[in-house]
C-alpha cells in the first residue's frame, strides 16, 4: 500500500485535530496490534497509521525456524495470511512469500508479515515524539531474548519498550542480556489481591493487568516507580472502563479502540477523582 493511501486512511479515521496525543495526565493509549479498525493487524500500515496519529503500539513477536524475529499474533499464519503453518517452524523466506493484507481488505493485497526490525525502523523514522512499545512475547524459542535485546540496542529503544507475556525464566534471560530491558508481571481478573505483592517483584518493571487498580494502589505503584498497563479484551468497547482507568491514573490502556477512546476523553470533559 502506498504512503499516500495510508495517509488518506488516517485522515478519514482521525478526528479533526492533527494528532491524538493524550492530554497531560491521561493514560497512554496502546493501539492493540496497531490501528486494527483501519488496517490489517500487526502490519506496517497498521503501525504507521497509529504512529502518525500520535498513538503508542502493542505488537506480537515470534522467532522463525532460522532465527529471525517477525511480528504476528497467532501461533500459525493461517488466520492473517494466505498460507498455513506454524510460525516457528517456517523460515523467514517462507513467511515473506505470504500475503498478510488481503484478508482485511483488497487494498492491502501484497502486504507482508513484517520483521521486528522493520517495525523498529518504522518507529524511529515516523515518531514525532517517543511512543511506547509493548512487546507481547508469544512462543519463547531458544535465544529469542538475546535477539530482541540486540535489536532494541541497535535502535536505542530501551526507554520506550517493555516486554510482557513471558515466563519469569524468560524475564530473567532478558535481564541477563541487558538489565535495561523492562519486563512485566501479568495479573488476571482474579488476581487483584496480589497487586501489592506483584509490585515488589524484581522482574516487575511494569504490571500488565486485566482489572483497574484503585487510586490508592496506583499511588503505591508510582512511589515504587512501576508502570501499570490495563489490557482490555479483544474488541472491547467500554467508555466506562476507560473513564475509571483514567480517574484512577493508570499509566496506559491497551485497546482496539484508541481513536474512539481519545475522542471520548476530549469531548467528555474532566476525569473523575483526584
Amino acid at each position: 500500500m502506498s504512503f499516500n493511501m495510508l495517509m488518506l486512511m488516517c485522515v478519514i479515521a482521525a478526528p479533526p485535530e492533527p494528532e491524538t496525543n493524550e492530554l497531560p495526565g491521561d493514560p497512554i493509549l496502546l493501539a492493540h496490534r496497531g490501528l486494527v479498525q483501519h488496517a490489517p493487524e500487526n502490519t506496517l500500515p497498521s503501525f504507521a497509521a497509529a504512529i502518525e496519529l500520535g498513538l503508542s503500539i502493542e505488537l506480537d513477536v515470534y522467532q522463525t525456524r532460522d532465527g529471525h524475529l517477525v511480528v504476528i499474533h497467532d501461533k500459525t499464519v493461517d488466520r492473517t495470511t494466505n498460507g498455513t503453518g506454524e510460525v516457528n517452524e517456517m523460515t523467514l523466506a517462507e513467511i515473506r512469500k505470504l500475503d498478510a493484507g488481503s484478508w482485511f481488505d483488497p487494498r492491502f493485497t501484497g502486504e507482508k508479515v513484517p520483521t521486528l526490525e522493520e517495525v523498529f525502523k518504522l518507529i524511529r523514522e515516523r515518531q514525532r515524539t517517543p511512543v511506547t512499545i509493548a512487546l507481547n512475547m508469544k512462543v519463547i524459542s531458544p535465544g529469542i531474548e538475546e535477539n530482541i535485546v540486540r535489536l532494541v540496542e541497535k535502535y536505542e529503544l530501551f526507554d520506550q519498550l517493555f516486554a510482557f507475556g513471558q515466563s519469569n525464566d524468560s524475564s530473567r534471560r532478558f535481564k541477563q542480556a541487558d538489565p535495561n530491558l523492562r519486563t512485566t508481571v501479568y495479573l488476571n481478573d482474579s488476581q487483584a489481591d496480589q497487586f501489592a505483592t506483584a509490585l515488589r517483584d524484581p522482574l516487575a518493571d511494569c504490571l500488565w493487568v486485566r482489572f483497574i487498580p484503585s487510586a490508592e494502589a496506583m499511588e503505591q505503584a508510582r512511589q515504587l516507580g512501576k508502570q501499570v498497563w490495563l489490557a482490555l479484551h479483544i474488541g472491547e468497547h467500554r467508555p466506562d472502563i476507560w473513564d475509571e482507568a483514567r480517574a484512577n491514573k493508570i499509566d496506559g490502556i491497551c485497546t482496539d479502540w484508541p481513536l474512539v477512546c481519545s475522542r471520548h476523553w476530549r469531548l467528555g470533559a474532566e476525569p473523575k477523582g483526584n
